[in-house]
């Protein structure tokens, strides 16, 4: 077992397993979130929108360091399903997810975290405020996404480039469709492929989005992935610790809609400059 390779984004180190899947460290209210989508009808048209889950294991760091591959692999094959139980242990809790980069010779992914609003609705008055004049002051709050980072290859120099949390922070309005412009570029030419992919995505993602009045997606992200040798591409959500499933209509809306109407804007602005 070892770190992902390709992670570009997220607090804890997720983990790849011998059986080709990824283990992700995973709280409560996102297990939660997860579980709620799974098993309830109504969201069947999200799921494909995130990525296949295959269950959870708890376990502590030691556990993890100390553990054969023989053992694991068994460990797998007995997976809990997602359960609505709040853990009570000192071990971490792992969730079992497809790994959307398997086969990709190189690829290349890109953290966007959606939405203007950066606050849960249980945070404090002060965790608030800080929150909201972080928001503020980076793309979040005037275009609804803010990167979190990214890394492609590029062909022209033969190496990965990246892009951190604190550029994507350091970005202002008018600086905001420089990710997407440097994410979707090898060094050779734009991916125009992979923008149209992206853009279909987007697309689809939203007509699906407007069916539920009650979602709110705090401080979540959308994850653009693409494989620098060949047209395979994928975009999922993830990240959902701060997200709820029963908000009333008209409130404590979360902007993610108008952060995908943004990225729609300037993806299909790319498309038509390189026609």
């Amino acid at each position: 077992m070892s770190k992902a390779k390709h992670q570009v984004g997220g607090r804890g180190n997720i983990l790849e397993l011998p059986s080709s899947k990824l283990a992700k460290p995973i709280s409560y209210e996102e297990g939660n979130f997860y579980a709620t989508i799974k098993h309830n009808e109504k969201y069947t048209p999200l799921r494909p929108f995130l990525p296949r889950t295959y269950g959870f294991f708890d376990a502590s760091d030691y556990d993890l360091k100390r553990i054969r591959t023989k053992e694991l692999k068994v460990m797998l094959e007995k997976l809990s399903n997602l359960a609505l139980v709040e853990q009570k242990t000192n071990n971490t809790r792992y969730f079992v997810m497809e790994n959307l980069t398997l086969g990709m010779r190189k690829p290349c992914l890109m953290d966007i975290k959606m939405g203007r609003r950066c606050h849960d609705l249980i945070d404090g008055y002060e965790k608030k405020i800080k929150k909201i004049k972080k928001c503020k002051a980076s793309t979040s709050w005037p275009c609804g996404f803010r990167l979190i980072g990214l890394k492609k290859f590029n062909h022209k120099t033969g190496v990965y480039e990246r892009r951190d949390p604190e550029w994507g922070v350091s970005l202002t309005e008018e600086q905001s469709e420089e990710p997407l412009r440097i994410f979707l570029n090898n060094g050779l030419k734009n991916r125009v492929d992979i923008a149209q992919f992206f853009l279909d995505k987007l697309q689809k993602l939203r007509s699906v989005l407007r069916q539920y009045t009650g979602l709110r997606f705090y401080t979540s992200s959308l994850l653009f992935i693409y494989d620098a040798f060949s047209n395979r591409a994928n975009l999922k959500l993830i990240d959902f610790t701060h997200s709820h499933v029963d908000i009333p209509q008209g409130q404590d809306d979360d902007g993610y809609l108008f952060g995908v109407e943004n990225l729609i804007q300037i993806l299909q602005k790319i498309i038509n400059e390189n026609k």
